[in-house]
């Protein structure tokens, strides 16, 4: 009897350590309320304001945005999951604790472009050596989030291989599945209206100590047949610091071809910063961003930078969760604004046709480009409040596409297209809550004014938002 048991307590410690073994998780979560107040993203006061789209849908004036989330992890000695589950809506009855379904629109017919409570981001991870690890889901990735945020940044599902073979040495090769539409009523090629791109970037950093810079080259090829464009991305980001200075800096070219057209791409952006840490209250910057316009829409040479997704919101030195220039200033037709998509610093939506990119690929070929000087500082008061304030000077890079306004006496649109002015403090209650207020104000210059209609008042653009964060 007594063997009986040893063997019956041999075979149960057998299969208790064959099974899997149960992992800990660990919650989190962030709560966002946001009132904010949109006024004249069309430049004119005499009119009245369209739409513009945030992540919680498509919203005017007066609003409160919320952002609900939930997340959490497990992990392993070689395996980590992370999920995080939202919902971003705008404060209104039909969002508070019901949602439509039916043509994926609110009562009154607008898209509910913000979302159910469902996945926002998932990231599955193994880790098979140092210098091998796979990733996938939809986290949020970039090619050159880290400068100026040119080339893509966003969380489009994804596989990814990555690692670090030594310290100073790391690679990731990225698929993106951006689209993958089919038809189920159309017979036709698998690959109609997809959109795929594939990313390599390698990341050596060289120095020691205080002294240290990450030079990357960048490779991205993007086959978008929603578009039928055909676009490959050469280029390098450079980060790092020195002493009390951290340098930015990147360069893209697109070489690319509409397919079965005459039509060629060809086209390049930049973008260059340096931060000056000089105390913990005064932390100066400089920068200069450029992309590259188009000035004749009629001709084959498609000459407007166009990246996946300009990210310039939040890149780490002019990037601003809630400054103007990263709302969406897209007027709907016969209406004027700076045509800068969400998220994007760059007017690529403006004058249309020729599209090869962007969010949402709708970002024109044809758009004027820009040219963009950043003067700006940001640093800590008190340990409880913080600051950040920038200005940029703005100016068309090409002008041949841009339609000068009905009533107006000039034959040609100016090059400058204004100035905005951004005001961020923040303060930080306890470690769980948070207030941050932004002003933002961008004033229309001539660029923008040539544009506009002779009845418009050439009002300046504006917001204010309150955000209210819970960390837990």
């Amino acid at each position: 009897m007594r063997k009986a048991w040893v063997v019956l307590m041999a075979v149960f410690l057998v299969v208790a350590f064959a099974l899997p073994a149960k992992a800990e998780i660990a919650f989190s979560g962030t709560s966002r309320v946001i009132p904010t107040y949109y006024s004249n993203f069309d430049f004119d006061d005499s009119a009245g304001d369209f739409a513009a789209l945030n992540e919680g849908g498509f919203t005017s004036g007066e609003h409160v945005r919320g952002e609900l989330r939930l997340g959490w992890n497990a992990s392993g000695e070689k395996w980590k999951i992370s999920m995080i589950a939202e919902t971003d809506v705008i404060f209104d009855k039909n969002n508070g604790d019901r949602s439509f379904y039916t043509g994926a629109q609110d009562a009154a017919g607008n898209p509910n472009a913000g979302g159910e409570f469902g996945i926002e981001r998932v990231e599955l991870v193994y880790t098979f050596a140092p210098s091998l690890e796979l990733s996938t889901g939809w986290p949020i990735t970039s090619a050159d989030i880290g400068s100026g945020g040119l080339l893509y940044g966003d969380d489009h599902p994804m596989i990814q291989l990555r690692g670090r073979p030594t310290d100073n040495l790391k690679y990731e090769l990225t698929y993106l599945a951006i689209q993958n539409l089919d038809n189920r009523v159309l017979v036709d090629s698998p690959l109609t209206n997809d959109w795929r791109a594939y990313i390599l970037k390698v990341s050596p950093t060289f120095g020691v100590g205080a002294a240290k810079l990450t030079a990357s080259p960048i490779l991205l090829y993007s086959d978008n047949r929603q578009r039928n464009a055909s676009v490959r991305y050469y280029g390098a980001e450079l980060v790092g610091q020195i002493g009390m200075f951290k340098p930015y800096a990147e360069f893209i070219y697109a070489d690319g071809k509409f397919r079965n057209t005459s039509r060629d791409i060809k086209s390049y952006a930049a973008f260059a910063g340096l931060e000056a840490a000089v105390s913990k209250v005064f932390n100066p910057y400089v920068a200069f961003r450029y992309t590259k316009g188009d000035d004749d829409s009629s001709d084959n040479d498609v000459e407007g930078f166009v990246g996946i997704t300009d990210i310039g919101r939040f890149t780490p030195l002019l990037g601003m969760d809630g400054n103007i220039l990263g709302e969406h200033l897209v007027a709907p037709a016969g209406a004027v604004s700076y045509q800068s998509p969400l998220y994007s610093f760059s007017p690529d939506r403006a004058v249309g046709g020729n599209l090869y990119g962007g969010i949402g690929n709708g970002s024109s070929g044809n758009n004027p480009g820009q040219k963009l000087v950043a003067l700006g500082s940001k640093g800590e008061i008190t340990t409880a409040l913080s600051y950040k304030t920038q200005v940029f000077l703005i100016w068309y890079d090409k002008v041949g596409n841009l339609p000068v306004g009905a009533g107006k006496s000039v034959t040609s649109v100016d090059k400058y297209a204004g100035t905005t002015f951004d005001l961020q403090l923040k303060y930080g209650f306890s470690k769980n809550f948070s207030a941050t207020y932004i002003f933002s104000g961008f004033f229309p210059g001539d660029g923008i004014k040539d544009q506009l209609p002779a009845t418009a008042d050439d009002t300046f653009a504006s917001l204010h938002t309150l955000q209210l964060a819970w960390v837990y």
